[in-house]
């Protein structure tokens, strides 16, 4: 595959970061979806899936809230892993591209939101003239904008960076590698402690600590935490009693009628 055919195809993902919001959030546009991807164009697919899970740990605390614009982890999560797939470096060096790249493609989406001020005015003179179709040309215009933005990124950056980013990560002395790789370890601990901060309060505490000591003492492997949770969850919400939650019924009244029936 070429350098240009790859190029569109990262691109085409990067557009993909956010046309996501605009089909309902359905988060395909997190890394442990995109890097993946990424090793399936570039012929990698089992780093792809290593960087996945090494850099969705690293952005799970990673949120917008509010006004707070988090990260972006979609194109960092692409560039990086390109990057380390196409030099050959471990999965640890994604961690120390990651974060850079996260920064500059969130600045450069911010200085394109400021330009939107002039692109909302027009809307709003649109919706003073109940406009709907105008309304809705900007919308779109701001849509193809965002996605556009984004295409270019990673497009360029794949087209005029690789070979670059590669050359000069292979000038970098192996003890500093590794000292930066060891260093970016401790990066996914802190997602996980700000993703357990947002959860954690007296009823919780008790789940974090079953989980620890399945993991710690009694080994258990992450498949089986994983269904442990979901017994538990199944268990506390009583999910059995969904349709009645639907129905409106409560499991006192239906257990009352089946008393009843029995009766007559």
């Amino acid at each position: 595959m070429s350098t240009f055919v790859e190029a569109v195809l990262l691109g085409l993902l990067g557009a993909y970061c956010h046309l996501d919001w605009a089909v309902g959030s359905l988060y395909l546009n997190r890394p442990i979806v995109l890097a993946p991807l990424v090793g399936l164009i570039l012929g990698d697919l089992q780093t792809g899936l290593l960087l996945g899970a090494t850099l969705e740990a690293l952005f799970l605390g990673s949120v917008t809230i509010g006004t707070y614009i988090a990260p972006d982890a979609g194109i960092s999560s692409i560039l990086a892993s390109a990057f380390v797939i196409s030099s050959g470096l471990d999965t640890e060096a994604a961690l120390l591209l990651a974060v850079p790249i996260a920064v500059l493609a969130t600045s450069l989406q911010n200085v394109l939101w400021a330009l939107f001020s002039f692109t909302s005015k027009i809307a709003d003179n649109y919706a003073k003239k109940a406009n709907e179709k105008g309304i809705y040309m900007v919308m779109w215009f701001e849509g193809f904008l965002n996605a556009f933005l984004k295409f270019l990124m990673v497009f360029l950056a794949w087209i005029f960076g690789s070979n670059s980013v590669v050359a000069i990560i292979e000038k970098i002395p192996d003890v500093i590698l590794n000292g930066m790789a060891t260093a970016g370890g401790v990066l996914p601990a802190i997602g996980l402690a700000m993703l357990a901060s947002t959860m954690m309060n007296k009823k919780n505490w008790i789940y974090l600590l079953l989980g620890y000591i399945g993991a710690a003492y009694l080994k258990l492997p992450t498949i089986a935490l994983a269904l442990i949770g979901l017994i538990i969850v199944l268990v506390k919400f009583d999910f059995g009693d969904f349709k009645q939650m639907l129905s409106g019924t409560s499991g006192a009244s239906e257990a009352g009628k089946e008393i009843d029936d029995n009766e007559f």
